[in-house]
């Protein structure tokens, strides 16, 4: 419940500070908005393909590595395999 707590205070900030990040106290015009902070239309977009072409993989890899580590790992097996697991 304190994770959801600290979640809706920052929500709550964020909703009231809409679309101001960082507001400039000196000039409103010089405060750094979401529009101004964000990357451009090319770059989101070369990002949107890196992304897809590589989290299938990463997805596999952990997959993988979850698969290949499965199990308990006993004080026998320690025992019987002490030159191979550290």
């Amino acid at each position: 419940s304190s994770s959801l707590t600290l979640a809706s205070v920052i929500l709550t900030a964020g909703v009231a500070m809409f679309p101001f990040l960082i507001p400039s106290s000196r000039a409103i015009n010089a405060s750094l908005t979401i529009w101004d902070a964000s990357s451009s239309l090319g770059t989101l977009k070369i990002m949107f393909w890196v992304t897809l072409v590589f989290l299938p993989l990463v997805i596999a890899y952990t997959g993988w590595v979850f698969r290949v580590l499965r199990g308990k790992i006993t004080p026998e097996y320690i025992d019987q395999n002490n030159h191979t697991v550290y």
